[in-house]
């Protein structure tokens, strides 16, 4: 078999700050640690994290979101770190949530997991509809609505100003505890997108994280929002299995001092950007009948429709033996899946790893369908 050519997302190895360079800072700030207090590598964190690190991100990344509040920031492991916290502290198994028919796989798989009931609600790519949503309410009484406004996944659409609005407003008028998953919107791919956000009411909630390809081998995310479940010093006495750990956040603390953190996001986002160009130019030129994609308004990830009768599944098993990998469309799906889908990772693939990876594609497709040959 060929080298496999992973589209299924994940970290990569390597980014704008190498692993070398990650892990020399690492090994600098542990050897601090232990001189300071030997034969201690790791002291017991504080309920939220570093504060240092927080009062950075509160006055940089995240100033929009929380006013430059520190205190409503909590450090997670990663995105899905924030979102195991929250459904660990702020739901029961058996709480019914809301949220988009598509929408993101691991939160899907996070919330059943959870023993939580997810039910969709209907939209379109301007967003969720808000008469369905208070339709919902009255329906199903959720405990949370949980979406991805400003870059979804897994098409990378980002909702209308008015939708994004009216869903706020509807929430906090049934008293229901909403949760954006923004963890793409710092690769929205216009820069001045992001600068439209205003600060988090109470009752709100944002989840995030730096993003792949940032720093090599560095996890990090956050909880953000003006909420008790912030607040709450519960954990204080204890480490909690999705928090960050202490050196690594004193690590990222001194990188930031060194280096700020928007260059680096300015050049990866241009990064995405051309990818996904060169993607979808590839894409178009392989002039497969009946295969189209939705063009991403930012993120890692392109979303593609097959032709009918196709199934994503099974084209992953076919790839799989010439050397590819995607992940499936279906199981983005709350309810009824459009089994013709796949989602492709695009933002770590180069040049030479885009053209092979969607001959093998091709290829796959071409075996399934046989309507066409290849030229």
């Amino acid at each position: 078999m060929s080298s496999i050519i992973n589209w299924m997302g994940g970290w990569p190895k390597e980014g704008l700050v190498s692993a070398a360079d990650w892990e020399e800072r690492v090994e600098a700030v542990a050897s601090s640690v232990t001189t300071e207090q030997p034969g201690i590598i790791e002291r017991k964190l504080e309920p939220h994290g570093e504060g240092k690190l927080r009062n950075q991100l509160a006055q940089g990344l995240l100033k929009e979101k929380t006013g430059g509040n520190s205190n409503q920031i909590r450090m997670t492991l990663g995105a899905d770190g924030a979102l195991s916290w929250l459904l660990d502290h702020a739901l029961i198994p058996g709480d019914t949530l809301l949220t988009e028919r598509l929408t993101s796989r691991s939160a899907l798989q996070a919330f059943r997991k959870a023993g939580m009931k997810v039910e969709a609600v209907e939209g379109d790519r301007r967003g969720m509809n808000p008469e369905a949503l208070t339709t919902a309410f009255y329906r199903y009484r959720p405990k949370m609505v949980y979406v991805s406004p400003s870059c979804t996944d897994p098409e990378g659409v980002s909702w209308s100003p008015e939708n994004k609005t009216a869903i706020q407003n509807r929430c906090r008028e049934a008293g229901v505890l909403l949760v954006t998953d923004d963890r793409q919107e710092m690769l929205l791919y216009d820069s001045d997108e992001q600068r439209t956000h205003k600060r988090l009411e109470p009752g709100h909630l944002s989840i995030g994280q730096l993003p792949p390809g940032l720093i090599a081998g560095l996890r990090i995310g956050w909880i953000a929002g003006a909420s008790d479940l912030i607040k709450s010093k519960q954990i204080a006495n204890g480490i909690h299995k999705e928090l960050v750990g202490s050196i690594q956040q004193r690590a990222l603390s001194q990188l930031i001092e060194e280096q700020p953190l928007e260059p680096l996001l300015d050049m990866l986002r241009v990064q995405c950007n051309e990818r996904m160009r060169k993607m979808t130019e590839h894409f178009a030129r392989m002039g497969i009948p009946d295969v189209a994609w939705v063009k991403p308004r930012g993120g890692l990830h392109l979303w593609v429709i097959l032709p009918s009768g196709l199934e994503g599944e099974a084209l992953l098993r076919g790839s799989w033996l010439k050397g590819l990998i995607f992940q499936p469309g279906a199981p983005f799906f709350v309810k009824d899946p459009l089994v013709n889908t796949l989602r492709i990772t695009f933002a770590f693939a180069d040049e030479r790893q885009m053209k092979q990876g969607l001959a093998r594609l091709e290829e796959s497709i071409e075996e399934f369908t046989g309507r066409w040959s290849r030229s």
